[in-house]
């Protein structure tokens, strides 16, 4: 495998990474946490945080992985910090970039990958969360895993920061502490040395110029010489100084001075500060005669006193930042706090003077906590950064971050730095829930279902009682998003899990599985017959219609009903079981409740078993189609075309119709396969029987919604159609009601490049389905094709006859041709040519035959035409 480049920006970024002290660190229980999330976000089995050194990949967290750090030459995050974006790579087996990695060739056997760059807050990849997996990823992340997994890396870096800053401020705090012992320190010693002896001592004459001095600056700081000079000169003051002036002043007057502070550049370039005392000497006349006085050299306090005012600078503009609380104690009792401390914990400067004590604001909960910390603060004089949290003036209990520092330990005075996180917190709560809820209904989703049952499951069996688990599906839920709406589904859905939520007890589960599958376990049920009772309740209460939008929604569900532990402890063997029960409840009718029985499973395995048959057939070709004649209606019943209709040459069933396969082939997701087959045969046909001098006219085949989604289906009807040299005209593509009011854009493009070329667009079954004008306008249909329900009862049923001649004077308003299945009498036949029906199959005119009959029909019907000419 190729290494991975440099960024650009790589000296800039390894400083970067430097600023945080992160590297070789000790774990930290806040990432733990967050490769924790990873794990259970992205469901992988390893996750780790990793920072990218100059030459390794070092792990500050990791779950599933042994190694601490790897070569960067060789890590996968050496290419994640290269880009904004998460990089994901669902199986590094077959990716050109990691096939021949070490980890994925390797013991390790790495499949999995996904990373997003750890961003610092100035724009720099310092590092990458990530997840890893021995499986390949068999679906694509979420775009909310992948959110999810982005703001995941963002609470890294948050946490980064804010450990940095945590570090700053303790060090702020200890240098404090430090700053003023030293001072403490400092004035112990100079009140010694004033006890006993000074500095040093000096004189100057009349004219102020020193005429004694035992400092030995010019030896020990390289200072100008003292003797001959006046302080003023040695130091280089200035006259309009106010602090020189007075000084002066003081001596013009001969009155004593004390503390005179004033500095002298050395000969490095630093200053050196001193302070002087002195007073004016007399003769026995009375004659000023100069100054005698002691100096000291007052550097090392003036530094201090610089460092405290800027400490005392910083500290001040934490303390009133309103970022960060800033609190005081000494003992329980608190003694100093900022505005943004008591907004915390939500008490006033009020409370302070009236006595506010630490064990009021600490949940009885946290005294352990408490323990540790203090003992912490005794060995070291501070504690680690810790989260726990405060008790408000009403007792609600506020997450806080928090560290503390001895600032007397002989006054049993500390100081604490206080950080609300509740925002915090809440972000990674709504992160879990993100994980575990659904986001639509707040319902438990799948993976947390699966969980809970589990759980449940073992409940059950600790208290050797009885339970129940019910799927439920709503009937034609589809029917709602395409015809009102996605929002008026989503509307649905959220009032249907209000519904089951409101007709449960407190203690039952309720999850959605996706889509609009929904899951309910009763813990603790006496009897199958108070499940069916239950199971009905919620039934009603799914019929029950909702308003949404100004319209009213109609819905029904159907409930497969499992019983534990009578069916069943484990749950992927009840899961399947309330499954085949559901399939029953749907196959048999929908709007019923079914419990699962053993009879259900073989009916499932037969099914399961129809399908491998199904693949296997359509590998071993051995379908075949038969052609049934439609004709004109008026006239001499003049040939128009054939319908195509598949058949299913089973090796020992023999020929089998679409009604025992179709539906199952639909459901497995094989009916494009059969239409494209339908399409290659039919054309074939078509081409035979021109070459054989036959006239068939067209042929009609039927495509189901799946191969009418597909994008290549204009292109691949065109290639069937060069093929065999046959023109547009020869073919007919038949639809369902249910394909025209799916209103798929896909669909709806597909059939207008279909009818450009030529081919005629029939839609079948209508007047059975919920088509309407709309639809019909919407779509480039040219033939309707009347269901033979309404042909069959036509004459006892005088509403059949109003529906066939309803549709046949509304497709001829609209220039459609019309044409009627299932004619088997001529009275009949002749009653639609009265109606005006246009065409018309059934077996009065022939029987579907296979291809070699339906050519022998063709043939002599043909002769017989010649003939009569």
């Amino acid at each position: 495998m190729r290494s991975a480049l440099r960024p650009a920006d790589e000296a800039q970024r390894l400083e970067a990474l430097r600023r945080y002290d992160i590297l070789d660190s000790a774990p930290e229980e806040s990432f733990d946490r967050l490769v924790g999330l990873v794990t259970t976000l992205v469901g992988a089995s390893a996750a780790a945080i990793g920072f990218v050194d100059a030459e390794r990949h070092w792990l500050k967290a990791r779950i599933g992985i042994a190694q601490q750090e790897f070569p960067r030459d060789v890590a996968f995050c050496a290419h994640t910090i290269l880009g904004l974006d998460p990089l994901v790579v669902e199986d590094a087996a077959t990716d050109p970039r990691f096939f021949d990695h070490p980890a994925v060739c390797g013991q390790m056997g790495l499949r999995f990958y996904a990373g997003t760059p750890i961003r610092t807050h100035d724009g720099f990849s310092i590092g990458v969360l990530c997840a890893l997996d021995q499986q390949p990823r068999r679906e694509p992340l979420s775009a909310a895993q992948i959110a999810g997994l982005t703001e995941l890396a963002a609470l890294v870096a948050d946490e980064l920061e804010l450990r940095r800053t945590v570090n700053r401020l303790n060090d702020e705090l200890a240098r404090r502490a430090e700053a003023e012992a030293a001072r403490a320190l400092s004035e112990q010693r100079l009140k010694d040395y004033l006890d006993t002896a000074t500095d040093w001592l000096w004189e100057t004459d009349d004219q102020h110029r020193f005429v004694f001095d035992t400092s030995c600056g010019a030896e020990r700081w390289g200072l100008p010489e003292a003797i001959g000079t006046t302080r003023i000169e040695r130091a280089g003051g200035n006259l309009r100084d106010p602090v020189w002036a007075a000084h002066l002043d003081d001596l013009k007057e001969r009155r004593p001075f004390r503390s005179f502070r004033y500095a002298i550049r050395a000969a490095d370039g630093c200053l050196v500060h001193m302070s002087v005392s002195g007073k004016p000497i007399f003769d026995a006349d009375g004659v000023f005669r100069g100054y005698r006085g002691t100096g000291q050299d007052v550097s090392a306090r003036v530094e201090v006193e610089t460092a405290l005012r800027d400490m005392n600078a910083r500290l001040s503009l934490l303390y009133t930042s309103g970022v960060i609380g800033v609190v005081t104690w000494q003992g329980n009792r608190l003694v100093e706090a900022n505005d943004e401390f008591l907004r915390i914990i939500g008490y006033d400067r009020l409370d302070v003077a009236n006595g506010l004590m630490w064990s009021m604001l600490r949940p009885d909960d946290q005294a352990k906590l408490d323990a540790e910390v203090l003992a912490e603060m005794r060995a070291s004089g501070r504690s680690r950064l810790f989260e726990t949290e405060c008790l408000t003036r009403t007792g609600q209990r506020v997450p806080v971050s928090m560290s503390a520092v001895s600032v007397d330990p002989t006054q049993n005075l500390w100081m604490a730095l206080v950080q609300d996180i509740s925002e915090r917190k809440a972000a990674e709560a709504q992160i879990r829930d993100l994980a575990f809820r659904d986001t639509l209904t707040g319902l438990l989703n799948r993976r947390s279902f699966n969980d809970e049952l589990g759980r449940r499951l073992a409940i059950c069996d600790a208290r050797c009682s009885t339970g129940a688990l019910l799927f439920i599906d709503l009937d034609h839920f589809k029917d709602v998003n395409d015809t009102i709406g996605h929002d008026a589904g989503d509307a649905l859905l959220q009032e249907i899990a209000r519904r089951l939520q409101a007709g449960v007890r407190r203690q039952d589960l309720v999850a959605r599985l996706g889509g609009d599958e929904f899951a309910v376990v009763l813990g603790e049920v006496s009897s199958a017959e108070d499940v069916a009772r239950k199971a009905n309740s919620l039934l009603d209460a799914c019929r029950q219609p909702v308003r949404h939008a100004g319209h009213m929604l109609h819905t029904s569900a159907s409930i497969g009903v499992t019983m534990f532990p009578t069916d069943g402890v484990e749950p992927a063997q009840l899961l399947k079981n309330a499954d085949v029960a559901l399939y029953r409840s749907k196959s048999g009718g929908r709007r019923t409740v079914s419990f699962f029985n053993s009879a259900m499973m073989a009916e499932t395995v037969a099914r399961m078993e129809l399908i491998a048959e199904l693949r296997k057939a359509i590998e071993d070709q051995q379908f075949r189609l038969a052609y049934q004649p439609i004709v004109d209606i008026s006239g001499r019943r003049r040939l128009a075309g054939f319908e195509a209709l598949v058949r299913w040459q089973h090796p020992t069933r023999g020929v089998l119709g679409p009604s025992t396969f179709l539906n199952v082939a639909t459901s497995a997701g094989l009916d494009g396969e059969l239409c494209a087959f339908t399409i290659g045969a039919a054309t074939r046909q078509m081409r035979a029987w021109l070459d054989d001098g036959l006239d068939p006219g067209y042929v009609a085949v039927n495509l189901s919604a799946t191969e009418l989604r597909d994008a290549s289906v204009p292109a691949r009807v065109v290639a069937a159609l060069a093929a065999n040299r046959l023109l547009p005209r020869h073919l007919e593509i038949e639809i369902t009601e249910n394909v025209v009011i799916s209103q798929d854009p896909k669909i709806e493009s597909n059939l207008e490049a279909l009818h450009r070329l030529g081919v005629r667009i029939a839609l079948d079954d209508f007047g059975t389905g919920y088509s309407s004008l709309a639809h019909l306008k919407r779509f480039p249909v040219d033939v309707l094709k009347i269901d033979q329900s309404f042909v069959r009862d036509m004459d006892t049923d005088p509403e059949d006859a109003v529906i066939a001649r309803t549709i046949i004077r509304l497709a001829h308003s609209l220039d459609l041709t019309v044409v009627a299945e299932g004619i088997e009498t001529e009275v009949q036949f002749a009653h639609l040519r009265r109606m005006g029906c246009d065409r018309g199959q059934g077996f009065l005119i022939a029987k579907p035959a296979m291809a070699d009959q339906a050519t022998e029909w063709l043939e002599s019907r043909q002769r017989r035409v010649q003939g009569a000419m």
